[in-house]
């Protein structure tokens, strides 16, 4: 089961810094007394947005900040903009920072043990008078990159195939295309294969076997599936309750080979899925906790599940979400890589049913929130999220 889902189920070239115009005059808190829109819209014109929500934020009555990002034109070609301008995300799969700050979050990464990953600077975009650089999560070393592997019971070749610090960019190029020639061949269709024969051959001998042969085999079974087929497969058609003995291999042997032709049967899909990232990423599971502790580890102020107004680069966004959709995630986890003021670019993954693997560097996406209690909040847009994530589980198909 993925921490980011619910038990019940088993189991996202930057903008011009903003001209600056002329002041805005103050407006008393007093003067938000009537929040009719009509009159919310026009103290927007007079006071400005930032006026307007520090007005708010000093009313206790007040329930959210009004924050805005640029959209449309203003974006100038991106999804979000920073409110100072100096990071911005287009797609899931593209994020552009300030060079300056780039250097500062990834000196600020080098310094915290526990997190395995630092940013490096890409392609510069040049916007107006403003330039920023493709952010490129990679892992500090080679050795942190096959600790990641291992940790998710990975491939071991698949460490070839992560950013590491200093890679080139052939480099990096080249390790992109084994990854895509990898996913044709991948090496769980061999041991999902290999493990068939050896289930087979168990089940022919003459002696009755061991009941620890049996527990070991499906153990072996359990995890490939859960490997490439995720939790909810597992919960559907492993068997259960767990037999013993001979009985116990038959049930196995009639598993393996819809398991098998289940997982050949998705490879055009993964391929599909994971031809939509034209950049070397990091490789994260379908799982967002996960995906948080492989990045960056257990923060030292109390770990991953801990709730933060403002949470510095290298630590995380948390929200629980229990109750919140039926179908929905149980809680969200978002690595913070950058901040520009209140505003935090995040490298994380959500658990998704529908995704065609359970590890893959499509998984991964950048996101933009904006300060605690505005529209553009972590909190505010996890949770609008979890409900469309709940509502395409109940949509009929």
């Amino acid at each position: 089961m993925h921490a980011h889902e619910r038990r019940t189920t088993r189991e996202e070239p930057a903008s011009r810094a903003p001209a600056r115009g002329p002041e805005h005059t103050r407006t008393a808190a007093s003067a938000l007394s009537d929040r009719r829109p009509d009159t919310l819209r026009a103290l927007q014109r007079t006071a400005g947005n930032a006026g307007v929500a520090r007005a708010l934020g000093r009313d206790p009555g007040s329930a959210r900040d009004v924050q805005r990002y640029a959209e449309g034109e203003a974006a100038l070609g991106f999804d979000k903009v920073s409110a100072n301008g100096r990071i911005a995300v287009r797609g899931r799969y593209e994020a552009y920072a300030d060079a300056d700050m780039i250097t500062a979050a990834a000196r600020a990464l080098d310094a915290q043990s526990q997190v395995a990953i630092t940013l490096e600077r890409g392609a510069a975009v040049q916007v107006g008078e403003r330039t920023l650089h493709r952010v490129l999560p990679v892992y500090k070393d080679e050795a942190r990159a096959e600790a990641a592997v291992r940790a998710a019971g990975r491939d071991p070749e698949g460490a070839g195939h992560e950013p590491v610090r200093g890679d080139s960019a052939a480099r990096r190029e080249d390790k992109r295309a084994a990854y895509q020639r990898s996913l044709t061949e991948p090496r769980e269709v061999r041991q999902l294969i290999a493990l068939t024969r050896r289930i087979v051959t168990a089940r022919q001998a003459r002696d009755e076997p061991a009941r620890g042969v049996v527990s070991g085999l499906r153990a072996e079974a359990m995890t490939l599936a859960m490997a490439t087929m995720g939790g909810g497969w597992v919960a559907a058609r492993f068997p259960y309750p767990e037999r013993a003995g001979r009985d116990g291999l038959t049930d196995l042997a009639v598993l393996m080979p819809g398991l098998t032709a289940d997982v050949l049967s998705g490879l055009p899909a993964v391929e599909s899925q994971e031809g939509r990232v034209h950049e070397l990423l990091i490789t994260l599971p379908n799982d967002c906790q996960g995906a948080a502790a492989q990045l960056i580890g257990r923060p030292a102020d109390g770990g991953l599940s801990v709730r933060r107004g403002a949470p510095a680069v290298g630590e995380n966004h948390f929200i629980d979400l229990t109750g919140a959709a039926a179908d929905g995630w149980a809680n969200h986890f978002a690595a913070v890589i950058l901040r520009d003021g209140d505003d935090t670019l995040t490298y994380e993954t959500a658990a998704d049913r529908a995704s065609a693997l359970q590890h893959g560097k499509s998984l991964g996406y950048f996101a933009l929130y904006g300060r605690a209690g505005s529209e553009q909040s972590f909190d505010s847009v996890i949770r609008a999220q979890n409900l469309d994530y709940a509502a395409r589980a109940t949509a009929p198909a």
